[in-house]
């Protein structure tokens, strides 16, 4: 949720409403029972909601004084599994008055603050004008599996923001952070 967010740190907003819908190869290995997602969506994923609330504002926070300050930012979130294989797709809505024209350009004109590295990919956020649009089957492999896909922005603001949960998520998180680590003669 942080990368489809990030274009729009800029716009005022103090509460994040997300719901979720996670593919269920974010179960991991052992999985759902495939008798309990056939034809069915799961409420519940535990400690999920927490910890999508917590992180959320630890990593669109600072880092001052040799520690990480919280953005300020209230965070909601509803976790659901959902019958699907990979691509976690979420609904957000944030409490602004910012009009969608200005959120639309945000994601539109948004480049990441480091560029070159060798996985990441040339759109990080992707914008749809389809109203259809993001699914995780059209669009979990944007940017080899790397970009996060936003659209069906509305006045609210509320949007749809998709990625691949395995690829982009923890997996691709640690390439680029390692990736970063090594341009950066760290190690």
């Amino acid at each position: 949720m942080t990368l489809a967010l990030a274009p729009v740190r800029g716009c005022s907003f103090q509460k994040i409403h997300v719901a979720t819908m996670q593919a269920v190869s974010g179960a991991g290995f052992e999985g759902v029972p495939a008798m309990g997602i056939y034809d069915n969506v799961i409420p519940f994923i535990g400690q999920e909601e927490q910890k999508m609330e917590i992180e959320t504002l630890k990593i669109m926070g600072t880092f001052r004084n040799n520690t990480v300050q919280p953005a300020p930012y209230q965070v909601s979130a509803s976790c659901h599994r959902v019958p699907v294989l990979d691509g976690h797709t979420m609904a957000i809505w944030l409490d602004t008055r910012d009009p969608v024209e200005k959120v639309k350009e945000a994601f539109l004109r948004y480049k990441p603050p480091i560029e070159g590295l060798p996985t990441q990919p040339k759109e990080s956020v992707h914008f749809f004008d389809e109203p259809d649009r993001p699914q995780p089957r059209l669009d979990r492999n944007r940017g080899n599996g790397m970009t996060v896909s936003v659209g069906r922005l509305r006045e609210g603001i509320r949007f749809i923001a998709m990625g691949h949960n395995t690829i982009r998520g923890a997996a691709g998180a640690s390439v680029l952070n390692a990736e970063l680590i090594s341009s950066r003669k760290y190690l």
